[in-house]
């Protein structure tokens, strides 16, 4: 199988919880978020509506205010009747001078956006002069002008100063008989928008192309979010607001942070309790998976553990069902293989006579000797050795100094062979040799070394060490 399609369990389980849990959850936080940014930007929006609309409110009392004192001075007979007298009646004039004067102060007085009253008017009248003076010097003013030609206030602005102006007029016969020019204070805009103090707004009243008044909340980044511009009372002024988006977002994050905060929360143990599930769901499964390793390693001694859940418990033992019938068929296969290996031994062994070959090599012993052949007696003694421990009289097993004594007649027929061509040297502790052993388990090992370690040398004598030890209850 190629390893792209090679999957963990767990990731598999995990992925089909986020599937089935996470992405519903995350869905669902997603449609809130989207819902409650829409609904709270909607609210903030109609709250700035509502904070403008109070302002507005506000600076059409504050001009009306204004407006209305101006009218009520204007329409003052007291004052009509004193701007009519003939400025060479200087008696009347001292006498009304005082009731104009009571009346100017009382009008500053009573309205605390006034900050100065000035009256024109086209005669010389020596008293008052604080707030009486002729019109000679602004009838080519563009104010005074306008004022002249409306019969309402007029309102402009003098770089930073503002001001509001009217005429006045008898009502019968109609003549204009002055003007009246009133200084403004700045508290008159100002205060009305400490209403903004946490709002990130820039307000900008216009006359036309003219810039009348602009307000900065400290915190505009001019990011404009919402725009609205609006007639701004009787001053033919347009006053027009400009609300940042900061404003918005700010209000949205802290109302909607909590929420998604929550959601991040129960996301996240959604999570860990999704990895801690599966991670206990396939615990058996991962020992299960352990254990089968070791078996496919050749350890078929582990014993297969009980599982808690069903479908893996049933697997657990069908493998351990199985791993017991691999070992008795082992077991079954590895007894037939002695009885196998015995029995070919036995056969030969039948097929060998002991007396009929000792006899045979003691007969060709004695010729050896009568004609003194020392060579080829030495050789059938050490044969006869050799076969009478070789044969054991039909046992497999015997004492290691038994395989001992077969080992070294084996080697003397060798050495005689190879006339003497390679040294053999013995190192065998005396307490091994009583010690059982298979017969024969010696010369297989011996007949290597000479056939592909001494029949290999070109030049030199060989050597054959024998060295039998235990260490750690092994022997080596």
């Amino acid at each position: 199988m190629n390893k792209k399609q090679k999957k963990s369990f767990t990731k598999q389980l995990q992925k089909a919880f986020i599937t089935i849990i996470l992405i519903p959850v995350l869905c669902f936080g997603g449609f809130v978020y989207y819902t409650s940014f829409r609904y709270i930007q909607q609210e903030k929006l109609m709250e700035t509506m509502s904070i403008i609309q109070q302002n507005l409110i506000d600076l059409d009392n504050r001009i009306e205010a204004c407006s209305n004192s101006l009218r009520y001075l204007a329409a003052n007979y007291d004052l009509q009747e004193f701007l009519r007298l003939n400025e060479e009646d200087y008696l009347e004039i001292s006498k009304a001078s005082k009731n104009i004067g009571y009346l100017v102060y009382n009008v500053l007085l009573t309205n605390q956006y006034y900050k100065s009253l000035t009256l024109y008017s086209d005669k010389e009248i020596s008293v008052l002069r604080d707030f009486l003076k002729s019109n000679d010097q602004v009838k080519k003013e563009k104010w005074y002008q306008k004022i002249t030609q409306l019969k309402e206030a007029y309102w402009w602005h003098e770089g930073d100063k503002l001001f509001v102006g009217r005429k006045i007029t008898t009502a019968y016969p109609i003549q204009e008989i002055g003007v009246i020019k009133i200084e403004l204070k700045e508290d008159l805009l100002k205060e009305s928008f400490n209403v903004f103090k946490d709002m990130p707004i820039k307000i900008i009243i216009t006359d036309g192309d003219e810039t009348v008044y602009e307000y900065i909340h400290s915190e505009w980044e001019n990011n404009i979010k919402f725009r609205q511009t609006y007639d701004l009372g009787s001053t033919r002024w347009k006053i027009t607001y400009q609300v940042d988006d900061k404003y918005y977002k700010h209000h949205v994050l802290i109302s909607i942070g909590p929420p998604i905060l929550i959601i991040g929360i129960v996301i996240v143990l959604v999570w860990l309790m999704i990895y801690v599930f599966t991670k206990l769901l396939a615990k058996d499964l991962f020992i299960l998976v352990q254990e089968v390793n070791e078996v496919r390693r050749g350890n078929l001694d582990i014993k297969i553990q009980p599982a808690s859940i069903t479908e893996i418990h049933t697997l657990a033992e069908s493998i351990q069902s199985l791993i017991n019938k691999i070992k008795q068929l082992i077991r079954e296969v590895y007894v037939s293989e002695i009885e196998r290996q015995n029995l070919e031994i036995n056969l030969l062994q039948s097929k060998m006579s002991p007396h009929f070959l000792y006899n045979n090599l003691s007969a060709i012993n004695w010729l050896a000797l009568e004609c003194g052949q020392d060579k080829i007696c030495e050789i059938t003694t050490e044969m006869a050795t050799f076969y009478r421990t070789a044969l054991n009289k039909g046992k497999n097993i015997d004492k290691l100094a038994v395989e001992l004594d077969n080992i070294k007649a084996y080697l003397n027929l060798q050495l005689i062979a190879h006339e003497y061509s390679f040294d053999v040297v013995y190192d065998i502790e005396e307490k091994l040799l009583e010690y059982e052993v298979p017969i024969f388990i010696m010369q297989p090992l011996v007949e290597n070394a000479i056939e592909h370690g001494i029949d290999q040398l070109r030049s030199g004598k060989g050597l054959i060490k024998i060295s039998v030890k235990c260490e750690a209850d092994w022997w080596i």
